[in-house]
């Protein structure tokens, strides 16, 4: 008996502390029953709970042998915890503002010979960009540079999106649902993508997605120099035509295109990248995390990146 008595005891503190409903203790139990109205012990964090405790504790001393000093013990170590969880997210909440508050670190800087604006121009630049877009789309249509991938390929993949965007993707080539469809970026690896894209509080539409090759490589391999370099003129002319605030590469044959750089993606991506002018921000590609989905965060930092870069605020997404 004495047993149950204490653990009815703890659970009655227990609730009081935490500032649930009152409760009749055994003297207000007697009042009730006399059919005096019982006086309510005060709520936890009114600034008077410790004394209704310590009123209360003699009663339950009689009744669960526990006595008043480990009462008050007890609340004072109820009281230490909720500071000290206080404190600790204070802290963590100063440092994610100092974090979004920071410059993101600087990366290198494209080489001249990878310059946006090397070689002859393959449209007539006085054409609005949509126009441009679907003269070099033509274009693409007819190259027959690769004999390989000529060979191989049911379409060519010039680019999705709008033609001014903010925000510009560039992979490294079509997939076999990109071939089939003419499109970038349409099976699983661009939903992947759209998700990104609709985390960061973008339309697909709003934002410009195309690739290094205009073609996709047998069984899905990466894009050879050769292939990349005659592929090169076309992309080089898309971002010339968007003219993006901000390029964002995904994988390591496009972040090298574009940079001049055989530095891997790993130490490439986490800072922006100065394209000609132009912000860049190398990271993982989406088929990279459907084979490694631990890396998501890590892309979801650079996207954030991105978004600090463009002077967007960064989206607050429930976890789970």
């Amino acid at each position: 008996m004495a047993a149950d008595a204490r653990d009815a005891a703890r659970e009655r503190l227990a609730e009081e502390l935490a500032g649930g409903r009152f409760l009749l203790l055994p003297k207000s139990r007697a009042a009730a029953a006399a059919g005096q109205e019982p006086a309510a012990p005060k709520r936890a964090g009114s600034g008077r709970a410790e004394v209704a405790i310590t009123a209360a504790v003699p009663d339950i001393e009689e009744e669960a042998g526990v006595s008043k000093q480990e009462m008050a013990e007890r609340l004072s170590r109820f009281k230490s915890r909720e500071s000290e969880r206080a404190e600790r997210d204070r802290v963590a909440a100063e440092a994610r503002a100092r974090a979004e508050a920071a410059p993101p670190p600087a990366g290198m800087a494209a080489p001249d010979d990878a310059g946006m604006f090397g070689g002859d121009p393959l449209t007539d630049g006085s054409l609005p960009p949509r126009e441009r877009l679907a003269a070099m789309q033509e274009m693409v249509a007819k190259c027959t540079l690769c004999e390989e991938l000529v060979a191989n390929r049911t379409n060519t993949v010039y680019g999705d999106g709008s033609p001014q965007p903010e925000l510009v993707f560039v992979g490294e080539a079509p997939g076999a649902d990109e071939d089939a469809r003419g499109l970038p970026f349409v099976g699983r690896a661009g939903k992947l993508l759209d998700k990104i894209i609709a985390a960061m509080g973008f339309k697909r539409e709003e934002v410009y997605i195309c690739n290094v090759l205009k073609c996709r490589p047998p069984n899905n391999r990466n894009p050879l120099p050769a292939e990349a370099a005659n592929c090169w003129p076309f992309l080089r002319e898309q971002l010339e035509t968007i003219k993006p605030k901000l390029i964002v590469t995904l994988g390591a044959p496009a972040t090298k295109r574009l940079m001049g750089t055989e530095e891997s993606i790993g130490r490439m991506r986490g800072a922006v990248h100065d394209y000609h002018g132009t912000p860049l921000i190398a990271t993982y590609h989406p088929a990279y995390l459907l084979r490694s989905p631990n890396q998501k965060g890590k892309v979801w930092d650079d996207m954030k990146m991105a978004l600090k870069v463009l002077g967007r605020p960064i989206p607050r997404h429930k976890k789970g």
